[in-house]
């Protein structure tokens, strides 16, 4: 019991509170393997595409969202303001068994 307590307190510690730099690049092949404290937003034509980052419980998933709106995928939605990045909706990986559950506002984690 007090493993878990422990155990549960130390994933807490580490898990991230923010996001250093978003990057935009043109291709989802210009994203790195190391993804770090980065966004990485895919943006062609003008559009953004996808939003690419390291899970901030820092499990080692990686995340990839789709930012194209489609009546047959989920899809986020991107603000980039002065460098900062938000997403909407929330981002929860319930089948991943770090369960993270989090938004990102000004590329800051906002924990759920």
């Amino acid at each position: 019991m007090i493993f878990d307590f422990f155990d549960s307190w130390w994933k807490r510690l580490r898990r991230r509170r923010r996001f250093r730099y978003v990057v935009v690049l043109e291709s989802m092949t210009a994203v790195p393997e190391r993804l770090g404290a980065n966004i990485y937003l895919v943006r062609r034509g003008g559009m953004d595409r996808r939003a690419v980052l390291a899970c901030p419980c820092r499990c080692g998933r990686k995340i990839d969202l789709n930012l194209v709106s489609s009546s047959h995928q989920a899809s986020w939605s991107a603000k980039l303001e002065a460098g900062k990045l938000s997403l909407q909706p929330s981002i929860w990986l319930r089948s991943d068994p770090c369960d993270s559950h989090f938004f990102v506002r000004n590329s800051r984690v906002l924990w759920v």
